[in-house]
């Protein structure tokens, strides 16, 4: 009996095995082009969302072109993105610039719980970390003014997905043209590009939301910096999870320093905390229902895997590339099972592209 076709468990497990490994040697090595690309199609979807909305206008009694609404939402997203990268620059330099004030309140503050616990040497072990806290502050300044400069070639990547997206669904007819998978393709395609497109949306809005929120409550209690801490929530609300304790963290830690105010402190954690509340257990199940119900599991084991691989930014990416994955794998038979596994209950038929009549 010939063995040719035959493939054994062992020799499949060893083909995953490889495959995994060549995969992840991949993103490892050429992180520094896949993530700006991995960017570049994030800006790409809010993009196609704002120009979406901007379709609503009207000048002059017409309906403005779709070039000019391109135009249009790009440079408003990156206007918008660029602005606000400066202004948490110019934050964290502030900080920086004060870091003299909030280092005596602290220190006055540890000096107060030396006396209560009777141990010695609290204060003067943030005085000798001074100079480090310093150059932290200093570096992640740095860092946000470099990522800046990689802006361009995201923008490039964004302005050539735009001129691109055009032609994709003449591209797909020609590679499928007599393939009676043609439709099913472009279907696939859409029903993508739809589900995800809704879930960045709506991930966008409930993240604005939050730090929008957070940014009122941190002005009304006095906590310098409010602009800082609101777009740091904004950002930590995109890694599951740990991201909302993390970014509530930073505010409440920061009153500490600057009122060393107990009462204070208790008050923002309050206020920033009800608002994680309302957004994520209220408003976000509301907007988001069911349409991509990842597995709680899944999304720990996408954020440690690409926090591995690709550090705080992969962690921030890691539950958009999960849904990615989820609904890719959820548009073929072959790989159906793959994305019940990555769902929390088994059922992915909202994921499905809907069968024609």
């Amino acid at each position: 009996m010939s063995t040719k076709n035959i493939v054994t468990p062992s020799v499949k497990a060893a083909a995953i095995f490889i495959s995994f490994g060549a995969i992840l040697t991949i993103l490892i090595f050429f992180k520094s082009f896949l993530q700006p690309l991995v960017v570049a199609l994030l800006f790409w979807f809010i993009i196609a969302e704002v120009r979406k909305g901007l379709r609503k206008i009207k000048l002059f009694n017409r309906w403005l072109p779709k070039i000019v609404l391109t135009i249009s939402s790009t440079l408003l997203v990156f206007l918008v993105f660029y602005i606000s990268i400066n202004i948490i620059v110019v934050n964290i330099n502030k900080l920086t610039s004060n870091f003299d004030a909030y280092s005596a309140t602290l220190i006055t503050l540890l000096e107060k719980i030396e006396r209560i616990l009777n141990i010695d040497n609290l204060g003067e072990t943030l005085e000798n970390q001074k100079e480090t806290l310093m150059n932290t502050a200093a570096n992640a300044a740095t860092s946000l003014a470099s990522f800046v400069g990689k802006l361009f070639l995201v923008f490039f990547y964004v302005l050539f997905l735009l001129l691109e997206e055009s032609q994709i669904d003449k591209k797909l007819n020609i590679v499928y043209a007599g393939n009676k998978d043609t439709n099913k393709v472009h279907k696939t395609w859409m029903r993508i590009h739809e589900l995800l497109s809704d879930y960045l949306s709506i991930k966008l809005l409930t993240s604005f939301l939050t730090g929008l929120l957070s940014f009122f409550i941190l002005l009304f209690l006095g906590i310098e910096l409010p602009a800082l801490w609101a777009f740091i929530i904004f950002l930590l609300n995109f890694i599951p999870s740990v991201g909302s304790i993390i970014a509530t963290a930073f505010p409440v830690l920061f009153s500490i320093v600057q009122y060393a105010d107990l009462k204070q402190t208790i008050s923002v954690l309050l206020g920033i905390l009800a608002v994680q509340v309302l957004i994520g257990n209220v408003v976000e199940p509301k907007l988001l229902g069911n349409k991509l119900n990842l597995s709680p599991f899944v999304v720990i084991i996408g954020l440690v895997f690409w926090g591995v691989v690709w550090g705080i930014m992969g962690m921030l990416l890691s539950v958009p590339i999960m849904a990615s994955l989820m609904i890719v794998f959820s548009q073929f038979e072959n790989t159906r099972g793959l994305a019940i596994f990555f769902s929390q209950n088994g059922e992915i038929e909202m994921l499905l592209t809907k069968k024609e009549g």
